[in-house]
């Protein structure tokens, strides 16, 4: 993206410990995610047996690919939000990273809010033949998965880095599980929710043992005066 903005990354008190210990985020998988809509394309116009096995295999084969080869790291565009320190955060007992990097335009991504859900019509797709347009036709609906959820989840405001889990000099495996090491100079803050139990002292030491020297560390509150967490 062309301008570099502060992206936060919610977490409980465990796996923000976890995290300041390892200076690394674990990488999300799609089947995991809490959206059961997530990588489900829409059908419509089946008319034939298989087609309809097309349709049934969809979710598995196609989550199988996308897994073998990227994860995923979410992110928010606002900390202020109170629903998302209690959704994603240990109910304001957690944590928010807040990183500002220059990701490559390949890389973040800023999800779409739509209710128009991405379906594709076996009825227009026979009209298409083979090659270029049939491509580009089946892109804008993958492109649509991977970068577009439901009006209901708006309020995430949600950015997506993906990951290559193949790529060994920023994603390791430990645990069964990939890991993305934060890049040094871009955790910004570490902001404790206002319930969180880690100590700033605490924070503090394990943020200066791994060099994130110039990393802040903060404490949010509750505004005396809107809905607003103050960070």
């Amino acid at each position: 993206m062309a301008d570099v903005i502060p992206l936060y990354r919610f977490l409980d008190s465990d796996a923000a410990l976890k995290t300041l210990v390892a200076k690394k985020f674990r990488v999300g998988r799609p089947s995991k995610f809490n959206d059961p809509f997530e990588w489900r394309l829409g059908f419509s116009g089946i008319s034939t047996p298989e087609e309809r096995k097309r349709s049934e295999e969809f979710p598995s084969r196609h989550l199988t690919w996308l897994e073998s080869w990227a994860g995923i790291l979410c992110f928010s565009d606002s900390a202020s939000k109170s629903v998302l320190w209690s959704l994603y955060a240990g109910e304001h007992r957690g944590v928010a990273f807040e990183l500002k990097h220059p990701w490559p335009d390949d890389h973040l991504h800023k999800i779409r809010y739509s209710d128009e859900r991405p379906v594709l019509d076996f009825d227009q797709l026979r009209k298409i033949p083979d090659g270029p347009q049939r491509d580009e036709c089946l892109k804008r609906l993958i492109l649509g998965l991977m970068y577009q959820k439901s009006l209901g989840w708006s309020f995430e405001s949600e950015y997506r880095v993906f990951i290559d889990v193949k790529d060994s000099k920023c994603c390791q495996l430990a645990d069964d599980r990939h890991h993305w090491q934060i890049p040094d100079n871009s955790l910004k803050r570490v902001i404790l929710g206002f319930r969180c139990p880690l100590e700033e002292a605490v924070v503090r030491k394990l943020l200066d043992m791994n060099g994130l020297i110039n990393t802040q560390v903060v404490r949010a509150k509750m505004c005396s005066e809107t809905y607003a967490i103050i960070v």
